[in-house]
């Protein structure tokens, strides 16, 4: 079924042709009674303007609403419904996702059938505001926000109507309710943050993230490659979290802070120390030290730069975060250069105790799945950049990947930390994904975490993997050799050792 809306003189005129199909490659129709109306009004010399509905929605149906419900109530039916396959109420998915305000589509569509804030119904001339005509009965100069706009009431043609800002929200309610329609489908779910309603998705991208590293400059890193010997395999599943437990550090909320790259940085490395000392090593070490006194081509909570990080680590060390706790802010630098003697340790801020200085190796890359795979198992947790779009943001819980709902919206780089790996079924099938952690807190996601889809480079997250070796006194008398009977490194064809 394809439907057209003709606009002439103001007016709006629905034409429906129920023999065409909506679906790709089914367009050509015996009866195309829109090319004859549109050739009739031609010949009349009318203004015309044609909105065809969008091919990729299915033909139209009753929505969820009307379905059970027959129609909406609370509006006159006869002025804004039409009658679609027995049902008087326009509450479909043409409405839903094209949203164009005309008047095949009922004003209080959005709140009424879709439970949503009121949605804008058509652009002012000006861009950056907004018509919302839900509340025709505000007060004039009454100021209020939906979601990350203001919106102020004023007259318009002798009616009280609420004109706001158009900014895009972190939190888009048409966008949460579409990937909750599909959760089955798309082998996750989604949610409304409260820490994320009303925030603008530019300032998401600016303070949640913090990546700043274009993927052409990095990927210019030679990556290690593993090879294994022929007999080696791989388990299906492996979780650092099962293996060590509360050794391995709980996710932290870096808050409206793009300081990914550090507290990313400051995990791995403390997951590092853990793993290769067999536990003797265990306190988490600061990311707030990393993020305030990295200062070479740093921007601090604007973002960073990983092998600048990495190496500063190598160079410097890392205090512990009892010593410089997080608070989600980066500050003047409270840690001292000055080390005493050859034992790295400095004095804490605001404090008489010291901490020892944890520093690794040269930082590296992994490359493959297997050898991503082999890295978190022998080693620990290592360090992945990956795209964010706007519906990450809304993650819940399952296994993760891109809907392709939100296309033509910016992007962003993030840095997080894998930990594991496993699979599951899902409607019949093997999806096998990355346990990876998070830096929004124990609340988002699940407790901190997410699941993505492994071995398929979701959101860009296999491309850069790296990790550092952490620098450890009698390396060989403390940590486990068994491992390295099973696999050896190579760069560029030359066998190389990385301890």
């Amino acid at each position: 079924m394809w439907m057209f809306l003709f606009e002439h003189n103001n007016t709006s005129v629905i034409c429906i042709t129920s023999n065409c199909s909506m679906k790709a490659g089914h367009q050509n129709c015996n009866q195309m009674t829109v090319i004859a109306v549109a050739a009739m009004v031609v010949t009349l010399s009318c203004s015309l303007k044609i909105v065809a509905a969008d091919e990729r929605i299915a033909d139209d149906l009753a929505g969820d609403y009307c379905a059970n419900v027959g129609c909406c109530g609370e509006r006159q039916d006869d002025v804004c419904s039409a009658p679609i396959l027995g049902t008087r109420c326009y509450c479909d998915d043409f409405c839903y996702l094209n949203r164009t305000g005309s008047d095949d589509c009922c004003p209080d569509f959005m709140s009424v059938c879709k439970g949503v804030e009121s949605l804008p119904p058509e652009p002012l001339k000006n861009p950056k505001l907004q018509y919302y005509t839900e509340k025709p009965n505000c007060n004039l100069g009454e100021v209020m926000n939906i979601n990350c706009n203001e919106c102020r009431c004023q007259k318009i043609n002798d009616t009280p109507t609420l004109i706001c800002n158009h900014s895009e929200c972190l939190i888009d309610p048409s966008l949460l309710d579409a990937i909750r329609t599909q959760s089955r489908q798309f082998g996750w779910s989604a949610k409304n943050y409260s820490v994320f309603w009303g925030v603008t998705y530019d300032n998401g991208l600016k303070w949640r993230l913090g990546t700043l590293q274009p993927p052409e400059k990095i990927l210019q890193v030679v990556p290690l490659k593993a090879v294994f010997h022929q007999d080696y395999q791989l388990p299906s599943s492996f979780d650092l979290r099962k293996v060590f437990g509360d050794k391995i550090t709980d996710p932290i909320d870096q808050g409206w802070c793009g300081a990914s790259w550090a507290i990313s940085t400051a995990q791995v490395t403390t997951d590092r120390f853990v793993i290769m000392t067999k536990g003797l090593m265990r306190d988490a070490l600061s990311p707030k030290h990393l993020l305030s006194c990295n200062n070479d081509l740093q921007r601090g909570c604007q973002g960073g730069h990983l092998t600048s990080a990495w190496n500063w680590v190598m160079t410097f060390g890392l205090v512990t975060e009892e010593c410089y706790p997080w608070d989600g802010r980066a500050t003047d630098c409270a840690v001292s250069n000055q080390r005493s003697n050859n034992n790295l340790i400095v004095t804490c801020p605001r404090s008489a105790k010291t901490s020892p200085l944890r520093r690794v190796g040269l930082m590296y890359r992994v490359a493959t799945e297997e050898g991503i795979m082999y890295e978190i198992m022998n080693w620990g947790s290592v360090q992945a950049m990956m795209k964010v779009s706007k519906e990450f943001f809304m993650y819940e819980s399952g296994v993760y990947k891109c809907s392709k709902l939100d296309l033509g919206s910016k992007t962003g780089y993030h840095t997080v930390r894998i930990v594991g790996w496993g699979e599951e079924q899902q409607n019949g099938r093997t999806v096998k994904y990355w346990i990876v952690s998070n830096s929004w807190g124990l609340w988002w996601g699940e407790s901190g975490y997410f699941r993505i889809l492994k071995g398929t480079n979701e959101c860009q997250i296999e491309d850069f993997v790296v990790a550092a070796m952490p620098d450890i006194d009698n390396f060989c008398n403390i940590s486990d050799q068994s491992f390295r009977e099973n696999a050896s490194y190579t760069l560029n064809g030359t066998k190389i050792d990385i301890s």
